[in-house]
């Protein structure tokens, strides 16, 4: 019997000598992609004097543009939202520790008791006593699985930081996004403003030469339907303004309306001083948040399939106990006991009908996809840079032609309209010179605006690294809680 305990002893220390020794399921390993180490397209150059650094929306020239962005990082609601995923998610990852570490539970009793005796005497005797009691369990992390939910919930909650991050990333785009249509559309009515100035200048050049006798009825209405063409575009601009000003105030977590006054002032394009560091395509491995969360979610699914394949193997339960306790306090004799136990308990699954086989594979499977996602943000990523420098190539080329269609619009414009007053040509000419002219200036204000929106796609698309998160939030006095 002697021999039989120490086997059984021994046998129960050596499973607990095991324990945290090894951790079944497949360990991560980063997959390697085999990125080809340039862009499609050649990187151009944003403005060769501008600085590379990582938080270019700081180097705004526009004190309304950087107002708005600080005031995003402090409100935004969505980033509000992601702060307390990530607080959700730290305290997820202290619980799962603290459910695999020991458990003690306590517990505190009393009684007191009274009895009386039927006979004549009338005895009466009192009992009182009381107990406690601590009790004590600890699963052995024998196979690893313990440490692979461990490994899951610390990869759930990074990946919520760069979430977050991610956020933040493209938070901050929209804000300028919105800003730059916001004020490119403030500059297409102000042309708007000055064609329709111009085309009632003509319109009642119109009329004199009409009442004159130099001029025809034609002529006249031709020249205020041009008028009303040209009036029936301001509330489509006058709406577009409207909405990017809500849209803003969305954004940097106030009510729609509260900053129109102070956007209404028509103010140019902001420009920016620095540039972030486009890199290479495996750059985007390192400074695309949201890559990097789709990694964190394969270490999550990957840490998994050790957590289900653990449930194959026994479960090794420590239990102890000590418990105290006094009666007798009263008129009957005082008696003390105190009892301490320890024990063990494998618990091992014999049949399950193949559940814990299905839940691996299931697991085998999550991870696959994570994977497979993890590869398709990342290729999704390469493709908004390489869209982004192609839009960005493309808006300078339409942007430089249209530069100089404006111009000679302009010279056809004023010479019709001087060879039409002098009686040389036909109202036409002037109305379509002067058409062309109108189309031609809305042309180039909306292609400076895209030229400014694809700059802005190109920054964002080329991500941002953690440390200009943080380093740009403390500067503002925000903190980006971690968990």
């Amino acid at each position: 019997m002697k021999n039989n305990r120490l086997f059984a002893v021994s046998g129960i220390a050596m499973l607990v000598g095991l324990a945290g020794c090894q951790s079944v399921g497949p360990d991560y390993t980063a997959p390697n992609f085999d990125l080809v180490g340039a862009y499609s397209p050649e990187i151009p150059v944003i403005a060769a004097r501008q600085a590379e650094q990582g938080r270019w929306w700081e180097s705004t020239t526009d004190p309304v543009l950087q107002s708005l962005i600080d005031e995003g990082v402090a409100n935004n609601i969505d980033l509000k939202i992601a702060i307390s995923r990530i607080r959700a998610a730290a305290a997820t990852a202290r619980g799962v520790a603290g459910a695999n570490g020991p458990t003690i539970d306590a517990s505190v009793d009393g009684s007191a008791d009274r009895t009386t005796s039927s006979r004549a005497s009338g005895n009466r005797v009192d009992d009182i006593g009381f107990g406690a009691g601590i009790d004590l369990s600890w699963t052995a992390d024998i196979w690893g699985g313990q440490a692979r939910e461990e490994e899951v919930a610390e990869a759930d909650y990074l990946q919520q930081v760069y979430l977050r991050e991610d956020v933040y990333r493209t938070m901050i785009a929209d804000i300028i996004t919105n800003y730059i249509e916001l004020r490119g559309a403030q500059k297409r009515l102000g042309l708007l403003q000055d064609s329709l100035d111009l085309q009632r200048q003509t319109s009642n050049i119109v009329q004199v030469r009409l009442q004159t006798g130099l001029g025809s009825e034609l002529d006249l209405s031709r020249a205020r339907a041009e008028v009303a063409d040209l009036e029936a575009t301001v509330p489509t601009l006058q709406t577009s303004i409207d909405r990017s000003i809500n849209a803003i105030s969305i954004l940097v977590g106030a009510q729609p309306g509260k900053h129109r006054d102070a956007l209404l002032d028509t103010s140019p394009l902001p420009e920016f001083q620095s540039s972030p560091p486009i890199g290479v395509p495996a750059d985007l491995l390192r400074r695309r948040p949201d890559v990097r969360a789709a990694e964190l979610s394969l270490i999550s699914a990957t840490s998994q399939i050790g957590v289900e394949t653990a449930t194959l193997y026994p479960e090794l339960t420590l239990n102890g106990s000590l418990a105290l306790g006094a009666t007798g306090y009263g008129t009957g004799p005082i008696v003390r006991t105190a009892m301490a136990a320890i024990g063990a308990v494998i618990d091992a699954t014999l049949y399950d009908g193949g559940e814990r086989r299905a839940n691996i594979t299931v697991a085998e499977e999550e991870a696959e996809q994570a994977f497979l996602t993890y590869r398709q943000t990342l290729l999704n990523a390469i493709e908004e840079v390489e869209s982004a420098i192609y839009g960005y190539v493309g808006a300078v080329q339409q942007r430089d032609s249209l530069i100089a269609s404006v111009q000679y619009h302009r010279d056809a414009f004023d010479q019709s309209r001087v060879r039409f007053v002098q009686g040389l040509s036909d109202f036409l000419d002037v109305l379509d010179s002067q058409r062309s002219l109108t189309g031609s200036l809305q042309a180039l204000a909306d292609a400076e605006t895209d030229l400014e929106l694809e700059t802005i796609n190109l920054y964002s698309a080329a991500g941002l690294s953690v440390e200009d998160v943080e380093r740009y939030a403390a500067q503002k006095g925000v903190t980006l809680i971690n968990g």
